[in-house]
């Protein structure tokens, strides 16, 4: 509980400098971001053990942030599946931060209102439709998550394009590799977040890895690894950051690949 104290502490005492963004990973596909005006978005915050509950997947880490404890001006869920749309978080942040706006795409809406989060507190997130909040423009961009699995569908996953001042920060959500996600250079992502895990609808570390060759970003980062304690190590899982890091150097890819670490802080400029 120390440790989760001490994240909530350190995010909300920090001091961003001009012209930059601060970040911190929740593991997963979870992060805060800071800007130099103060304001705070959280993206995919899993932070409860609603999946073990559900499913028998135990975390491999406690959540380094209580839910009780998150402060933030916006809070974006990707897709409604439960590691990044929380039913065992999000009423408790949405509580917490009345003032704060839940941005999620449609699908994932019905599920928040019937856990009694207000609709007032709800913005639709939908491609084509930016978002600002504050210093922060918010994009939805394309993402395929085809799960595989009856149910589960959710074609209206997204991923995040965040821009603050020249800035351009790319979390790609889940998604599978798409020609789509290729026209993203076009907006010329300064970071690109790209997940590595290679199961459920997801890129594996070596489309991750080309994707980030193809956007030509200055800070490359792996995402949606070390979440799950009961790994399957599966053949088709590319659960380590290093494959995707070694891949993507072998491309000749020129930005600098960053393996992030729970809850450590990571500092981008334009």
């Amino acid at each position: 509980m120390k440790e989760n104290k001490d994240l909530a502490e350190r995010i909300g005492s920090k001091q961003v400098a001009d012209n930059h963004v601060s970040s911190w990973w929740l593991g997963g596909s979870g992060f805060v971001f800071k800007t130099h005006q103060g304001t705070v978005i959280c993206v995919d915050p899993y932070l409860s053990n609603c999946v073990e509950s559900m499913f028998g997947r135990k975390r491999a880490f406690p959540p380094p942030i209580a839910a009780e404890d998150l402060r933030a001006d916006a809070i974006i869920s990707t897709h409604w599946h439960e590691d990044h749309l929380d039913p065992g978080s999000i009423p408790a942040i949405a509580r917490n931060n009345g003032a704060a706006k839940l941005i999620m795409p449609p699908s994932a809406m019905a599920r928040a209102l019937s856990w009694g989060v207000p609709r007032g507190q709800i913005i639709p997130f939908v491609q084509g439709e930016p978002i600002h909040l504050e210093d922060v423009r918010i994009d939805a961009t394309p993402a395929r998550h085809e799960a595989g699995v009856s149910g589960w569908e959710v074609p209206d996953a997204v991923g995040v394009l965040l821009q603050v001042g020249k800035l351009k920060i790319y979390h790609s959500g889940d998604t599978e590799y798409d020609v789509r996600l290729r026209r993203l250079k076009s907006h010329a992502p300064h970071v690109a977040m790209l997940c590595i895990n290679g199961v459920g609808g997801n890129m594996d570390a070596y489309e991750a890895a080309l994707l980030a060759w193809h956007l030509g970003s200055a800070k490359v980062i792996p995402i949606h690894h070390l979440l799950w304690a009961d790994r399957s190590n599966s053949a088709e899982e590319t659960l380590d950051p290093n494959l995707f890091v070694d891949t993507y150097t072998s491309l000749g890819g020129r930005g600098t690949a960053i393996i992030p670490q729970v809850g450590e802080e990571l500092d981008f400029e334009a």
